[in-house]
């Protein structure tokens, strides 16, 4: 992989952070997105909608869907833009990146014509059905059921921790089909929108800032032309659908942000010389955070298995969100823990990543589970 930015990529990522920068005065007024700790909390239909119109989402999609042909290194290079910019992206991760990127790869024809058009151009927005009381990290502990009754599936069952549930238009939903197969197998993945009857979304706060939900499923009939990939068979679905969400690009962009700020908070405060070693240690652990990632988004396009190092990326980011948010409170003291003002220093930023950075390793895959993944497809242990 040649880690030289292209003129293309260069260009691509001004253009970036030139609309990032145009989205910002709409945003400041949002006080939800001031308390924004890590870029999967923040959540917009209005930016989502602008990313669509500008271009900006499908972007690795062909063109004849709505895309731009773009490499998913390109679109890692972007994400990490718009998290330095604090874009609220979590219906963009999940519409495009992690769920959009699933059906383009897996879904009928019928399904891509229908859906992938609206999601590029910003007009249909995903939430993502995986987590369960009973089945957080551990997806293949999923029980909530889906029944063949002819042309459709009834499903019954309760989602939990379902980010941008109460903004989305669509849920992306992991059944199981066929209790009599072993774990991995007998599950399924189906689409659905979410107001189809007996489907039920709660809101509720969550420490980081932004909200999450529980999703009620009861009696929804769902047609089977709706159904992603194989019946039975949607364990390798769901894999490659956490191999796009787990890079996670856009996160350490925001994290950039913060400790450039810290750095320079700590220059007008005449602090720079006692902390540089510090700061010299958070840098590299950032750098490595984004060469993982990248080498993940290089895996993917180059159709290799990608699973171990995503992974690897998505543990590395998130590690190092939790020792970011520790060292800029040690380092900043009392300034790190003004919240939620754009008037304060680092405009707050610290202060809500100390607490969303607490899920970090447990959002998305917890880390002994990443561990597990890298372990056994990275290394070939058992």
């Amino acid at each position: 992989m040649d880690l030289r930015l292209t003129d293309p990529q260069r260009a691509l990522r001004e253009d970036a952070a030139a609309f990032a920068e145009s989205l910002r005065p709409s945003l400041e007024n949002d006080p939800e997105w001031r308390r924004q700790g890590m870029l999967s909390d923040g959540d917009s239909r209005e930016v989502t909608r602008a990313l669509g119109e500008a271009g900006w989402i499908g972007m690795t999609w062909p063109e004849e869907l709505g895309g731009r042909g773009l490499t998913h290194v390109d679109a890692a290079l972007v994400e990490d833009v718009f998290g330095y910019h604090w874009l609220p992206l979590s219906l963009y991760l999940l519409s495009y990146k992690t769920i959009g990127c699933a059906l383009e790869r897996f879904a009928s024809p019928e399904l891509k014509e229908t859906l992938l058009g609206p999601v590029a151009r910003g007009e249909l927005m995903f939430c993502q059905g995986f987590s369960e009381p009973g089945a957080g990290s551990d997806l293949a502990a999923l029980s909530t059921r889906a029944v063949r009754d002819g042309d459709r599936f009834v499903v019954d069952g309760h989602k939990i921790w379902t980010s941008s549930a109460w903004l989305a238009d669509w849920i992306y939903l992991a059944v199981r089909t066929n209790p009599d197969e072993a774990r991995h197998r007998g599950i399924s993945v189906l689409v659905a929108p979410l107001d189809t009857p007996g489907i039920e979304v709660r809101r509720f706060p969550a420490l980081g800032g932004g909200h999450l939900c529980e999703v009620f499923l009861d009696g929804v009939e769902i047609p089977a032309g709706n159904l992603v990939g194989e019946v039975d068979r949607g364990w390798d679905v769901l894999m490659h659908t956490l191999d796009f969400e787990r890079i996670t690009a856009e996160k350490l962009g925001g994290l950039a942000w913060i400790l450039d700020l810290i750095e320079a908070r700590l220059a007008e405060t005449e602090r720079l010389d006692a902390s540089w070693s510090r700061l010299a240690v958070l840098r590299g652990e950032l750098t490595s955070a984004r060469l993982l990632s990248l080498r993940a988004a290089d895996l993917l396009d180059r159709a290799e298995p990608a699973s171990a190092a995503s992974a690897m990326a998505k543990l590395a980011g998130a590690r190092f969100a939790q020792r970011l948010a520790r060292e800029a409170i040690e380092l900043l003291g009392l300034d790190g823990l003004v919240d939620g003002q754009l008037s304060g220093p680092l405009e707050g930023r610290v202060g809500a990543l100390y607490r969303a950075a607490v899920g970090s390793t447990i959002s998305g895959g917890s880390a002994e589970i990443l561990q597990v993944v890298i372990a056994r497809r990275g290394l070939g242990l058992r």
